[in-house]
Order: structure tokens, then sequence, then C-alpha cells
């Protein structure tokens, strides 16, 4: 089965609280959605190991517990090529891309979260997220604020995805922050209206987000009004572009 890769406007804009969320909203409706992160850097060390949070983040999915959903750690929290640098480590492209495939062969649906946002550096060759994005050929989803600076970084994404022509099968947005509804509102119709890209979904301001994702409920709670037939179609419309 194809996939979605999962990319931000940037960093903290909400990617993986998508993924856990769109994981489990496609696991609700009978798709066997596992979500992958390729490369994770700012690793946190707990109970004797080190450990990537973003991967723990899924594992709150109890589906994921116990499953290695990465392939490079690093724990410098900066962008991957610094991080890599710093433990005398490369990382390899091709590796990420077989394994976006792998994952991909059988009846899974393989959903994989970028590191930042699509131009951020893998190495010094001048090779970024998007260069795998290209090659994995997956239909994207953009993550994006609701906040002020939205607009410009989400139209911004959207047009290096689409210089490289890649598909995009919508837009999650997040409320990260507390903030102003009606700004908001405007931010997230603006982008819409200018893009004429699907709105997937919206993850409101919760205070604990995390707490909030532990519990089924509350996934299905936040996912319940969410466009899932929109983004299978996309899906599917970008897998028959690249064949």
């Amino acid at each position: 089965m194809p996939g979605l890769f999962i990319t931000g406007t940037d960093t903290d804009a909400g990617k993986t609280v998508a993924t856990v969320l769109l994981t489990h909203g496609l696991r609700e409706r009978g798709i066997e959605a596992v979500p992958y992160k390729p490369v994770q850097s700012g690793a946190e060390w707990k109970n004797g190991e080190w450990r990537a949070p973003d991967v723990d983040m899924y594992q709150l999915l109890p589906e994921m517990r116990g499953e290695k959903l990465y392939t490079y750690l690093f724990k410098k929290a900066s962008s991957p090529h610094l991080a890599a640098e710093e433990e005398q480590a490369i990382i390899d492209e091709e590796a990420i891309i077989k394994e976006i495939r792998r994952r991909s062969a059988g009846k899974q649906l393989v959903l994989a979260e970028g590191a930042g946002g699509v131009l951020v550096p893998l190495n010094r060759k001048g090779s970024s997220v998007i260069d795998v994005m290209a090659e994995a050929a997956l239909p994207v989803v953009i993550a994006a604020r609701t906040g002020l600076g939205t607009i410009n970084h989400t139209m911004l994404t959207i047009e290096a995805l689409q210089k490289r022509n890649l598909p995009i099968a919508g837009l999650v947005f997040s409320s990260m922050v507390p903030g102003e509804k009606l700004m908001e509102q405007d931010n997230m119709r603006v982008i819409q209206e200018w893009s004429g890209l699907p709105v997937i979904g919206h993850i409101p301001f919760i205070e604990d987000i995390q707490q909030a994702l532990q519990e089924r409920g509350r996934r299905s709670e936040i996912v319940k009004n969410w466009a899932f037939d929109r983004l299978m179609e996309g899906i599917e419309s970008g897998r028959n572009a690249f064949i």
C-alpha cells in the first residue's frame, strides 16, 4: 500500500501530533497505518537509554508499542546534518528511501514524518528533506500552525512542493499555543483559499496534548470530523501521479 509524507512548515508546527492523530484516525477506519520517523535529532535520555521523543509520542498508540519506528537517532537538538556530524555519522538518503518503500510494500500505509520543514539539510552536499520526499514519491500532508506568520510559511512550503511536482494530499492545522481565534480562523481560510488545498483537520489547543493523546476517546474526539475520505482520495491521486 502507498503512504504519506508528513512535513511541517517549520519546527514545532505540529507534525508529530498530526502524525499520531492521522495514524489513529486511519486505523479506526480499518486502514493499517504505521508512523515512521526517518531522522530524529534531539534524543532524550530515559531509563538508561537514548530515546526518540517523536517516536515515543507514536507509542502512545498501543498498537505501536515496542516497534522501532525510526532509522537515525542523534543527541543534538539541531538540524539533522549538524547532529549527525557531532556523532561522526552520515545520513544515507537511499537507506531512508528503501525503508519507506519496505514499510509501504505490503498492507501497511506508512506515514513518514520529516524533520522540520522541507528544506532542512541532511548533509553538507546540498541534500535536504525535500530530496528524500521527491525520491520516495509519496503524497504530502502539510502540518501548519494557525498563528501569526503561518500564511507566509505555509504558502512557501506549498510553493516548494509544487516546484518539485509533489502531490499535496491536504493540510492539518495545529493550534500549538493559545491564540486569537479570529486571526487563526482567518489564517486557515486564507491559506485554503489561496492554495486550493483541502483541509484534512484542525488540532485545537490542548494544555497537555501528550496526556490527551494517551486516551483513545480523546484522540477519536479530535479527529471525528476530519476529512479522511478526502485524504484517501489524495493518497490515490498522488499514487496515480507517479505511475
